[in-house]
C-alpha cells in the first residue's frame, strides 16, 4: 500500500513539473533575465593597461538612473501581477480538484492477481480526487467461477456505493470510470445495473500493451451482420450469438440449446474494438436485433456473447429494460459437456432483480 501511495506521488510530482503553463509564468520567467540585466548592466568589469593588465570593478553608466529604475519598477511590478495571477490560478485549480470527484468502478473476476489498478491508469485530463470502488467477484479459483449466485449481490453493493457516492455531490461534479476483467454474464449485468447512472467513460485492458485503455482508437467501420432471423417463425424463445471477439460455434451451441438460433457477427473477428464511436454502434445494433425479435413475438433471448469487457459492458447499457425481450446472458466454460452451463437473467421486462438460471 505504501509503495502503490509512494508511487502515485511521484507520478503527480512529475506531471506538475512537466505540466502545460499558464502564460503568466512565460512573462513572469521573461522578467527575470530582463530585471538582471538591468540591475547588473551599470556594472561591468573595466580593463585598463597600465604597464600590465589590471581590471577593476565600476559603473559603465551605460544606462541613465532615472531611466533604469523606472524600467526596473515596471517589470517588478508585471513580476508581482504575474505571481498573484498564477496564485489565483493555483488555488482556483486546487479548488476544482477537490470539488470534482471521480468514481472509479474497476471489476476483478478472472485472475487472483490485483495487477495494475485502473484507478492510477484514469487519464489525468479527468480532473478530481478519485474514489474507487471495487467490484470483486473473484472465487479463489483462478479464472473459475465456483458459485455465481453469490456474485449477484456484489454487483448491487457496488451499484449501492456508487450512488452514495454520487448523492453527497453535486452530479456535475462527478464523473465516472468503468474498467474490468470478469465474466461475461456478470459484465453485461453490471452494464444493466449503471445504466441509468449517466455519461461513463469506459477503459479496458489492452493485453498487448499490458496496461489500461481507454477507447480512444479509430472506428474501422466494421460492423455485425445479422442473420437467422427467418428462422425465428413463431418460437417465444430464441439464441442470439453476439460473434465479436470469437466465433460462437454451432456445435458448441447445439450442447446446450435446442432453439433457433439468430447471430450477430462481425465479418472480421480481428478487427479492433478500441473505439468508442464503434462500440456505440454495435451497441444500437444488438439493440435493433433485439427489437426485432421483440416484434416477431419473442419473450425470452439467450445471449451467448463472445466479446472483451468494455464491448460486453456497453452492450449491457443499451439493452432496454423495459421495452425488448427478457434476457439471459451466458457463460461460456470450454471444459463443461454443456459448452454453456449458465447463466444470468437480467433484471428486464418484468424482473426486478437478477437470478441464476442452470443449463
Amino acid at each position: 500500500m505504501y509503495r502503490e501511495t509512494a508511487d502515485w506521488a511521484f507520478r503527480e510530482f512529475i506531471k506538475y513539473l512537466f505540466r502545460p503553463k499558464g502564460f503568466e509564468v512565460r512573462v513572469a520567467a521573461l522578467c527575470i533575465p530582463v530585471l538582471v540585466a538591468l540591475l547588473g548592466g551599470n556594472w561591468l568589469v573595466k580593463a585598463t593597461v597600465r604597464g600590465d593588465y589590471s581590471f577593476e570593478f565600476g559603473s559603465t553608466n551605460i544606462i541613465p538612473d532615472w531611466a533604469q529604475w523606472s524600467l526596473v519598477s515596471i517589470f517588478v511590478a508585471v513580476f508581482v501581477l504575474c505571481f498573484v495571477i498564477g496564485w489565483k490560478r493555483f488555488t482556483r485549480e486546487s479548488e476544482l480538484r477537490n470539488r470534482k470527484k471521480v468514481i472509479v468502478i474497476e471489476g476483478r473476476g478472472l485472475r487472483e492477481d490485483d495487477g495494475s489498478p485502473l484507478a492510477a491508469a484514469v487519464p489525468s485530463e479527468i480532473v478530481g480526487h478519485r474514489l474507487g470502488v471495487s467490484l470483486d467477484l473473484r472465487q479463489k479459483r483462478d479464472g473459475v467461477i465456483v458459485d455465481p449466485d453469490a456474485l449477484l449481490p456484489e454487483v448491487e453493493t457496488a451499484r449501492r456505493m456508487v450512488q452514495q457516492y454520487a448523492r453527497q455531490n453535486d452530479r456535475q461534479d462527478v464523473t465516472l470510470v468503468y474498467g474490468g476483467l470478469t465474466p461475461v454474464p456478470m459484465t453485461f449485468l453490471t452494464g444493466v445495473a449503471f445504466d441509468d447512472e449517466g455519461s461513463i467513460l469506459v477503459m479496458d485492458w489492452d493485453r498487448t500493451r499490458e496496461s489500461w485503455r481507454t477507447l480512444d482508437g479509430h472506428d474501422d467501420g466494421q460492423r455485425f451482420l445479422l442473420e437467422g432471423v427467418e428462422g425465428v417463425g413463431d418460437a417465444s424463445e430464441v439464441v442470439l450469438a453476439v460473434s465479436a471477439s470469437y466465433q460462437v460455434r454451432s456445435e458448441n451451441i447445439a450442447t446446450t440449446f435446442d432453439l433457433p438460433v439468430v447471430r450477430l457477427s462481425l465479418p472480421d473477428l480481428n478487427s479492433s474494438h478500441w473505439s468508442q464511436a464503434k462500440q456505440n454502434a454495435l451497441a444500437e445494433q444488438l439493440f435493433e436485433a433485439a427489437k426485432l425479435l421483440e416484434a416477431k413475438g419473442v419473450k425470452t433471448i439467450h445471449l451467448l456473447l463472445a466479446a472483451q469487457n468494455s464491448v460486453a459492458f456497453n452492450l449491457g447499457r443499451r439493452y432496454d429494460k423495459r421495452n425488448l425481450p427478457g434476457v439471459v446472458v451466458y457463460q461460456y466454460e470450454a471444459d463443461s459437456e454443456k459448452k454453456f452451463p449458465w447463466g444470468v437473467r437480467m433484471p428486464v421486462r418484468g424482473e426486478n432483480i437478477p437470478s441464476i438460471l442452470r443449463t
